[in-house]
């Protein structure tokens, strides 16, 4: 009877291993998404920037009138040139940034498949153990059985 023990146990083992690995591939997924949202989410926030250069810029133009200048040419054109190319680097440094951070977590999502595949593979042993030891206690037992007789 007790191979049926060891058989029950490997198979248990293998349920465990895979569930642990259905939850690495939940966490992979949450990893993908997350990447998704962060690149999504900076896209809007750079949308947000545009506007608010935009007024910057009109402020600029308006404060420039103001005072006499000609906000098209000379040095209200030198600085309005040095705030948009600012403003250029500033839009290109938070696309690199949500790029990285999305590939780091798109990263973690393939370490979590990884992991989910290693625990698979741990279940099949685990499982492939169990028959092992189950088969050798009834041959244990079937020995000990005919040797009595």
């Amino acid at each position: 009877m007790g191979f049926l023990f060891e058989y029950k146990a490997g198979q248990q083992q293998q349920a465990a291993y895979n569930y642990n690995a259905d939850i690495n591939e939940r966490n992979a997924k949450t990893a993908d998404q997350e990447a998704a949202q962060l690149i999504f989410s900076e896209e809007q926030n750079i949308v947000e920037f545009r506007q608010q250069f935009s007024d910057l810029q009109d402020a600029q133009a308006q404060a420039f009138r103001y005072n006499g200048w000609i906000a098209e040419e000379g040095t209200p054109l030198k600085v309005a040139l040095a705030s948009a190319q600012e403003a250029d680097e500033e839009i290109a440094t938070r696309r690199y940034n949500a790029a990285v951070g999305g590939q780091q977590l798109r990263e973690q999502g393939v370490q979590e498949r990884m992991q989910g595949t290693l625990n698979r593979m741990y279940g099949k042993s685990a499982a492939t153990a169990g028959k092992a030891r189950a088969f050798q206690s009834l041959i244990q037992t079937g020995t000990a059985i005919a040797g009595v007789a």
